[in-house]
């Protein structure tokens, strides 16, 4: 697994355990937080109702609770139907019931009770008469919304009753916890979605953000390797960041070990290629500087004549290749037509393909306009064109032909000449590797077709040589419709 997916998968396991704790402490603290703010308008009623009752405790015990009691008759026969969000209440479920200063019943509005029981020892009772301040909550068996028995938590609120300073009873205030239990579901159900809500967007940004990382780095990976196979391919942007210092850095190692590898081999491949016209030279000198007849003389500088125009055309090649191979990118595109610069190949090529006796062939398609760099194409297909030139047969044809396909134009240059020996396949791209002309059997400077190879790869596109079926090679130049950087 690679060191992305390793942070994106911590990240993402931080973001469910941290929303899986948020979630499973807030959806615990709302039952409290409920219950807080329930219990505290119980006690406000508390107080209301033993405010009240203080000022009926001087009626005889009879008539006492008479008002009390009518009230809550009058309140349990009611219906109503009020929206509190989302939960619609439509009946009063409270329930009253009042002490004397011994915690004995003198009045309960639940029916099934009598006058007299000891609620000396419920806790809203007794702290109240204590001076302290009473609440409970209690599991007791109610009817539910259906009217069937169920177990329910009802929390009680006491209040004392003050008669002229004195303690004189408790009034306590009951409440079933059933709808405060649909109001907390409601919030947890709420907030759970708010929750998921939350961590799938804290999804989407971490994985925007992994692809905003992960696509520099990726780019990063696939330049070294493409670096690595010996390919000349630019640096990604990536932006002045870390990562883009990080490519930088590379990039400058790249070029300085390129640069000394560049330097070694240009060194080593020149070495070898001048030191046969050097040999040459200098064997033709020491005997022109003896007595020699005069025909003689003249084939030896003939032949050194010969010499140094083949290290004047090595040196020019070396020049225009070692610029190219350092370049990582085009520095001049346009609009170019495969068509005119073939077509302006051909004809400078005319009058040695005359004097050869070869006839030269072309045939375009339409559509052949590609973005590049027009000098270096034109040089890539002279280049395809005199290859064939010195390998084509007299009496033969040179076809030079261009059609669309999928991913550009690809420039066809076939002779018919011997074709490429087995043993030379592989290597006809290298630097310096050259096979004898059939007219002459001499050597190219072995450059030209490593100069069509890297124009290829600057334009993004590829070189390939083959020998059909029906004899002679075949050059195919594919330049993509849109160059890198277009």
């Amino acid at each position: 697994m690679s060191i992305r997916a390793k942070i994106f998968l911590v990240f993402t396991a931080s973001m469910v355990a941290g929303f899986a704790v948020l979630a499973y402490w807030v959806t615990g603290e709302l039952r409290f937080r409920y219950s807080e703010s329930s219990e505290e308008v119980m006690v406000d009623s508390s107080r209301l109702l033993a405010e009240q009752l203080a000022g009926d405790w001087q009626q005889p015990p009879a008539q006492r609770f008479a008002a009390l009691q009518a009230a809550m008759a009058r309140l349990g026969r009611q219906s109503f139907s009020a929206p509190i969000y989302s939960v619609v209440k439509t009946s009063a479920d409270i329930r009253v019931y009042v002490t004397d200063a011994a915690g004995r019943l003198l009045f309960d509005s639940r029916a099934g009770t009598s006058a007299g029981d000891d609620y000396s020892r419920w806790h809203d009772v007794m702290l109240t008469l204590h001076g302290a301040y009473g609440a409970r909550t209690t599991d007791e068996t109610l009817p539910d919304a259906q009217g069937l028995p169920a177990t329910i938590a009802v929390a009680y609120v006491a209040a004392p009753i003050i008669v002229n300073g004195d303690l004189v009873g408790v009034v306590s205030l009951g409440k079933p916890k059933t709808n405060m239990q649909r109001f907390i579901d409601f919030a947890r159900r709420k907030f759970i979605a708010a929750v998921l809500l939350a961590f799938a967007a804290a999804i989407v940004v971490a994985l925007l953000l992994y692809m905003w990382v992960s696509r520099p780095m990726q780019a990063l990976v696939e330049y070294a390797h493409e670096v690595s196979r010996g390919a000349s391919v630019p640096l990604p942007a990536m932006g002045d960041n870390e990562i883009g210092r990080v490519g930088r850095a590379i990039e400058s190692m790249r070029a300085a070990l390129v640069d000394k590898e560049y330097v070694e081999s240009y060194v080593q491949s020149l070495t070898h290629e001048v030191k046969s016209p050097l040999t040459a030279i200098r064997a033709s000198a020491e005997l022109l500087a003896g007595d020699i007849p005069p025909e003689r003389r003249a084939g030896f500088v003939t032949t050194i004549e010969r010499e140094v125009d083949r290290l004047n055309k090595l040196a020019d090649r070396l020049l225009e290749l070692a610029s190219l191979e350092r370049a990582d990118r085009l520095t001049h595109i346009e609009p170019v037509s495969l068509r005119a610069l073939a077509g302006e190949v051909a004809a400078s090529s005319a009058a040695v393909a005359e004097a050869r006796g070869v006839q030269l062939v072309q045939q375009y398609a339409e559509r052949d306009t590609v973005s590049g760099d027009p000098l270096l194409l034109r040089q890539a297909i002279d280049n395809l064109l005199r290859n064939a030139l010195d390998f084509a047969p007299r009496g033969t044809a040179i076809s030079i032909s261009a059609q669309a396909a999928d991913r550009g134009v690809l420039l066809t240059v076939q002779d018919q000449g011997p074709g490429i020996p087995e043993f030379a396949r592989q290597r006809i791209f290298d630097r310096f590797y050259s096979l004898p002309r059939p007219a002459s059997g001499r050597k190219s400077t072995g450059l030209g077709l490593n100069f069509v190879r890297e124009v290829a790869q600057l334009h993004g596109g590829r070189i390939d040589i083959d020998c059909p079926a029906e004899g002679g090679t075949r050059a195919r130049l594919l330049v993509p419709w849109r160059a890198p950087g277009a």
